[in-house]
This record gives C-alpha cells, sequence and structure tokens, in this order.
C-alpha cells in the first residue's frame, strides 16, 4: 500500500531538505574559509595598526549611549559606526588588493560619511570581544555568524581620508536614495516619538524607538510588529495589487507590477531575513501567475531558504532567520488545524477575524516556541493573546503608511490628513504594548534550556503534524508531552539549584556586581555598577538573570557612594522590584549628587547587622559605629555570607586602615572565598589582608587597565581569579557544603 499523495510530497520535501543540508555544510565549510587576500590575516588575533581603504556599505550611526538612567554621570561615550568592505591594504611594497568586511567606529558622533563613500585610513583592528557573562550577547559570535571577524577604530573623523563620494546612479546609491525619499515622505506632518515607531514598523528602523517602549514590544512577544516582516510585505503586496487592479492591468500585468513593487519595497529597508524570506516568496507567487502554474506556500519557503543560504550560508545560525522560518512554518503546518478546533466558536460573525488571528498567532508561536526558550530564556505564553488586539492599529500603520508615501508628494493635503491617523494608531499601539508588558505572566524567565529539551519539544511538534492519532483520546498524548516538556523547561533549573548556593561575580570592567541566588528562587545582589561598560544592567546583569531563571531580587547591598557600585541598578529594578535595599548611614547622609539621585528613586536603609535568607546568612563586619566622617571608600560595606559553613567576604573599596582594623577585630575569622578589595589596587591593598583569613579562592572585579596595578600578593595567590581575563566567575556551594568555582571553560572544585 503507498503512501497517500499529500504524505508523499512531505516526504520529497524532507528527502530535498537533507540532501540540501549535507551540500550546505560542505557550502558552509567553503564560505568560512578567509580568502589569500582576506583582511583579517592581517591581525591574525592579535590588535594591530593599518592603512586601508574601503567602502561605507551600511548608513552610518551615531550611538550616544545616554539612554540609560545613569547615564548623565557617566563619561560620554558617543560613537559612529557603519560597515566597510575593504579593498586595499598598504604594505611594505605599496597598495595590495584585500578583501573582507570590517566593523568600524570613529571614536565621536559624526555626520561627515554616508553610505556608498570611499575613503581611506590608518586604524587600529582587532578580533571583536567574546560575552564575558552568562547571557550576554555575543558580539563576537553574531559577527562571525555575519562574515564579519574584525572591527577597525579611529579616535576622530578627521583621520578618515573620503577620495569618493557615493554614486548616485550605483545600486547601492540607488537604494540609498530610495530608502531617504521613503523615510522622508513617511515621517512628514508626523509627531516625534510616533514617527519613530512608524518608521519602525515601515522600514525597520527599530533602533529609534524609545527603549522602555522597545523593550515592552519584547517582553509582550511582540517584538516582530516592530521588526520587519512578512506582515510588511504581505501588506504592501496586498496594496500594491489593490493599486495595479485600479489602474486596470490584467493578471499578467498585476503580476509584472507588483514584482517590481517588491522589489523596489526591498531596496528601501535593510536586508534583513524575514523580509527578504517573504520577499522572494512573494516574487515566487507573481512568478508562478505568469506561467499560469501554482504557488505551493511550503515550496516557496524552501526555495526562498535555499536563495537566503546560497547567498549567505550562515544566516541559519542568526535568530532573525529562526524566528522568521520558524514562525511561517508554524502558520503553514498548524494555522488549519488550529482553525478547526476554533471553528465552533467561529459561527458568530465578530467572533470570525478574533479566532482567525488567534488561530495565526497560535501557530506561528508552535513555530518560534523552541527558538524563543532556547536564546531569550522566556516563555510568553499570551504573546499569541496580544497579537489580536496589537495587529489592529499595527496593520492600520503598515496600511496607511504605505500609501502615505506613495501619495505625499502627489496630494500633501491628503498625506497631512492620514498623518493624523498614523498618529492616533501609533498612540494606541504604544499604549496597548505598555499595558500588556505591565501584566506580570506575560513574560516568565526559565533560564538557560537544554538543547535536547528544545529537540524534544519540535520532535513532538513534527509527531503530532505528520503521524496524528486517530482516536479523541490518543489525540491528547501529544498536547500533553508538550505541557511536560514546557514544565519541564520552567522547573529545571530550579531543581538544579534546590539545596545549593550560586554566587557569580560579574565581568563589568571597573565596577563590581555579584550576585547570589538559593534554591528557592531567592536572590541578593551586592553592587551593580561599572565607570568603563554603559547601561550595564540592561546589558550584563538583566541578561544573566534571565539566564539564571531569576525573577525576583530579595535584597541589594550597595556598598558606598561610589557610581561604579550602583549606577546599573535602575534598570534591574525596571525589571525585577526589589524588596529591600541596604547601604551604609555614610551614602544615606550623602549630599553628592548621585547619592542624591540614587536616594531619589530608592530611599535605601542602613544596612542591618544581620540578615538571612533561608540558609543564607550575612553579616556586617563593616564600618563599625555610624561615624559618617570617614571617606566614602573607607565606610565601604564589609559583608560576612555563610551557607552550609561556607563563607564568603565581600570587600568593596576598604582601604588598608579599614583592612587592619578588619584583621584586628575578626584575628579568628576563616573564609573560604574573598572578593578582594578595591579592584585589586596595589595602592590601597594591604598584602597582609589577602591571606590573612586563609580563603581558599581570590576574586577581582577588575577592567583591563586595572591588571597593571594589582597588588602583587593577590598576582602570586594560587587559586585568584580576575574577572577582566576570567570572565564571569561562578561559585556553586551544595547542600553537602561542597564547593565549585567556575571560570569559563576552567573548573576547579574541592570536596
Amino acid at each position: 500500500m503507498g503512501l497517500p499523495l499529500q504524505n508523499k510530497s512531505y516526504l520529497v520535501f524532507i528527502c530535498a531538505f537533507l540532501c540540501f543540508g549535507c551540500l550546505g555544510a560542505i557550502r558552509l565549510i567553503n564560505f568560512n574559509m578567509p580568502a589569500k587576500d582576506d583582511i583579517r590575516l592581517i591581525a591574525n588575533g592579535n590588535a594591530t595598526f593599518a592603512h586601508i581603504k574601503g567602502q561605507i556599505v551600511s548608513e552610518p550611526r551615531i550611538v550616544e549611549n545616554n539612554d540609560w538612567h545613569f547615564a548623565k554621570f557617566f563619561p560620554s561615550s558617543t560613537y559612529t559606526t557603519f560597515l566597510v568592505n575593504v579593498s586595499d591594504v598598504k604594505t611594505q611594497t605599496g597598495w595590495a588588493k584585500s578583501s573582507g568586511k570590517i566593523k568600524f567606529y570613529v571614536n565621536q558622533g559624526s555626520n561627515k560619511f554616508k553610505i556608498g563613500d570611499k575613503f581611506q585610513t590608518f586604524c587600529s583592528l582587532e578580533e571583536f570581544s567574546n560575552a564575558k557573562n552568562p547571557g550576554q550577547f555575543d558580539v563576537r559570535d553574531y559577527m562571525r555568524r555575519n562574515g564579519i571577524y574584525l572591527c577597525g577604530s579611529v579616535k576622530s573623523a578627521d583621520a578618515i581620508s573620503i577620495y569618493e563620494k557615493q554614486d548616485a546612479k550605483s545600486g547601492l546609491g540607488l537604494k540609498v536614495k530610495i530608502s531617504s525619499l521613503a523615510a522622508v515622505w513617511l515621517n512628514e506632518d508626523l509627531e516625534g516619538n510616533n514617527s519613530q515607531l512608524i518608521e519602525a514598523l515601515l522600514l525597520g528602523s527599530r533602533s529609534k524607538i524609545d527603549s522602555k517602549l522597545y523593550n515592552d514590544f519584547i517582553s509582550t512577544g511582540l517584538v516582530h510588529l516592530v521588526c520587519l516582516s512578512g506582515l510588511n510585505v504581505g501588506i504592501f503586496a496586498w496594496v500594491a495589487l489593490w493599486i495595479s487592479k485600479k489602474a486596470g492591468l490584467l493578471h499578467t500585468g498585476r503580476s509584472i507590477a507588483c514584482i517590481i513593487a517588491t522589489i523596489v519595497f526591498l531596496l528601501a529597508v535593510p536586508a534583513q531575513s524575514p523580509v527578504l524570506r517573504a520577499g522572494i516568496m512573494f516574487i515566487i507567487f507573481c512568478g508562478a501567475k505568469l506561467v499560469s502554474r501554482q504557488s505551493l506556500a511550503l515550496n516557496s519557503l524552501a526555495i526562498s531558504a535555499i536563495i537566503l543560504l546560497l547567498i549567505k550560508p550562515t544566516d541559519f545560525l542568526t535568530v532573525s532567520f529562526q524566528l522568521s522560518f520558524g514562525a511561517l512554518s508554524g502558520i503553514i503546518l498548524f494555522n488549519e488545524s488550529i482553525v478547526t478546533f476554533f471553528r465552533p466558536l467561529m459561527r458568530f460573525g465578530f467572533l470570525k477575524g478574533f479566532f482567525g488571528l488567534l488561530a495565526a498567532g497560535l501557530a506561528a508561536y508552535a513555530g518560534v516556541a523552541g527558538i524563543v526558550a532556547f536564546h531569550f530564556y522566556k516563555i510568553q505564553i499570551l504573546s499569541a493573546i496580544w497579537t489580536v488586539p496589537a495587529s489592529i492599529p499595527a496593520t492600520v500603520l503598515i496600511v496607511l503608511g504605505t500609501f502615505k508615501i506613495l501619495i505625499t508628494t502627489l496630494s500633501p493635503s491628503v498625506g497631512i490628513i492620514i498623518g493624523y491617523i498614523l498618529d492616533l494608531a501609533a498612540d494606541v499601539l504604544a499604549f496597548m504594548v505598555t499595558i500588556f508588558g505591565k501584566v506580570s505572566f506575560s513574560n516568565i524567565s526559565i533560564g538557560k534550556v537544554s538543547i535536547w529539551v528544545i529537540i524534544a519539544f519540535y520532535l513532538t511538534l513534527f509527531l503530532w503534524k505528520f503521524l496524528p492519532f486517530k482516536t479523541f483520546k490518543k489525540q491528547l498524548i501529544y498536547p500533553g508531552i508538550i505541557i511536560i516538556i514546557f514544565l519541564a523547561a520552567i522547573f529545571i533549573n530550579r531543581f538544579q539549584k534546590i539545596n545549593n548556593l550560586q554566587l557569580e561575580v560579574l565581568a563589568v570592567g571597573h565596577g563590581q556586581c555579584c550576585v547570589m541566588t538559593l534554591g528557592n528562587n531567592a536572590s541578593i545582589i551586592v553592587d551593580a555598577g561599572s565607570i568603563t561598560q554603559g547601561n550595564i544592567g540592561e546589558r550584563i546583569v538583566n541578561p544573566f538573570l534571565d539566564y539564571a531563571a531569576v525573577n525576583k531580587i530579595d535584597a541589594v547591598f550597595i556598598s558606598h557612594d561610589d557610581i561604579d557600585h550602583f549606577n546599573g541598578l535602575p534598570e534591574i529594578y525596571d525589571k525585577r522590584n526589589f524588596k529591600n535595599i541596604y547601604t551604609t548611614q555614610q551614602l544615606i547622609e550623602s549630599y553628592s549628587g548621585t547619592a542624591a539621585e540614587l536616594k531619589r528613586l530608592y530611599s535605601p536603609k542602613a544596612a542591618p547587622e544581620k540578615f538571612s535568607q533561608g540558609n543564607l546568612n550575612i553579616m556586617k563586619l563593616w564600618p563599625v559605629g555610624t561615624d559618617v566622617e570617614i571617606s566614602d571608600n573607607e565606610s565601604s560595606l564589609v559583608l560576612l555570607a555563610e551557607y552550609k559553613n561556607r563563607k564568603i567576604l565581600f570587600c568593596s573599596d576598604i582601604t588598608k586602615q579599614a583592612q587592619e582594623n578588619l584583621m584586628n577585630l575578626y584575628p579568628n575569622l576563616d573564609i573560604d572565598i574573598l572578593i578582594t578589595p578595591h579592584h585589586g589596587s596595589a595602592r590601597t591593598t594591604d598584602d597582609n589582608f589577602i591571606t590573612f583569613f586563609k580563603p581558599e579562592y581570590l576574586i577581582t572585579s577588575a577592567g583591563d587597565a586595572d591588571f597593571g596595578r594589582t597588588s602583587e600578593a593577590i598576582k602570586k595567590f594560587e587559586k585568584s581569579f580576575y574577572t577582566f581575563r576570567d570572565g564571569a566567575v561562578e561559585v556553586r556551594i551544595d547542600g553537602r557544603g561542597r564547593m565549585k568555582a567556575t571560570i569559563q571553560n576552567t573548573e576547579l572544585s574541592r570536596q
């Protein structure tokens, strides 16, 4: 007995997919091999300097880094960045041809550069740094997936000499012209914040959106609305089809008009996987109409994937590619089944549209749930529901925004009217997303999920679709398995931490942030700041807390009034409220600008002499008394944390005098871990203090530039870890008091 025709089609699809996978692996290996003249061979793993020539191939972007609370107290770090195709490099014998793409940074804001400009400069070249903390966005990994292995930088825009301006007649110049005109026509007569949101929806400029609103889009699972996707292409194509019909074009003319319109749209927006995928699929659909053939969605999806991966085979490793193809695969495979399930409820006209959108949202989420859980450590169970109401103003914005781009030059008065409607729709969408973001269970942190859990999830979906059970009771088996997998993903990290204490000293440059988590999901933070890395709350601490499935903070200890110990707190607080914030009496009575801002935000209390959370006991050893006349550093909190007879001493920035006082006050104290004082500085560290309490591990939180000033006693200590070199340092203490320290791939343990 042969297979049904539909199953044969799926079998052919699977076989073709496997064949393409094998060929793709060969193509991927070849793609990653550098050419003989590749610019990355010059650096060869080390920072170097070089004279280069190249062309700017991405829109230059000025990054101000001022979208976090304490940025006003932080040294300016504005820079300009763009991508460069390298063409030549200067050698001892003169200029020689070179190839490869680099990310370029100018350490100041400058409007001097335009996409398409050709320039030469003498710059530094180095590899990207890898992520030094769990959960942190890995820039090096991301860049390598995009075929970029080096970054170049100069201190000033004056160090770059532009020898050929952008050619308006070139393909790149045409793309820039179309994109610029679209942005101008769209933003005319729109309000500031709304224009940024609308431009993100239509033209993909999401970096301009208010950071808090953008975070709400992420936390609600609605970020796809402000990322260019198939929805944009679909609506734009529908508008093009409607206009071609009104123009009296027949089927052939409509298809050609829609293909041209889609190509123009792709030129006007950034070349991102979701929009390229949708654009290719629609062009295939129109092409099939031209030759009187039917286009199957699954075939079009596969062809678009093949085309994109032939161009850049590393694309399948990117999150945007996975989310785009995962969402559409989910809709193609599961939407019909979900609609069938809802059909009894769709008899009422006003509910038909609601459940139709809900079915599409659920089908799309089925396709991306595992991807979101794996990359972002979250389950967003309400995203499909939020999509239903949010898609209404989003669709209005995309449809009318498209019309505004096309009509503004022809009829400015109509463009003004459309602009008013767009402003209103943008306000409604922003309001919805903000309200949805306040629903606590909209976004569940589950921590790092094993790849095997993700494979089990997608394997179950595959079996549910292609090997369904016939009887009603057995049909519940697959949903039951999926529910079990989701529960496992939620609770597996919590079960692993039962009776354990995990200390994470994060790598934040010159600053300090220590996080202690217990098996009962209790968490305590000791300091959270840096003066060499901006916005560590959003970029380092929150990603780690997501990675570790930390949903609440029970207490925060701020050691003293130095901004490199607390300027990351507001961004952490925005995601996870703190139950208690403790600090020194000196900070509470301080009149400094940073202390005043901190007190305005949180009203911290004086640290208690003792604090307990489950089996974790914390004792304040210093300062003794309430003398507010001593310096900020000398009055720094010194905390002793004890768990299962293991002791951790947090020293903050105490001076030599305070260290001497502690040795006199606690001559018999025996500890296991010492967080070294004042970032290991030799100038303020008493060498006797380092070994006085007999620690097994030293952990120094410092930046790269601090190592030259590090105490010799710390350098000579056998088990001495540095966050600038080793990245985040993790220490686990289990229920029997066994301790293990982990630094990236190095593990030391003591039974």
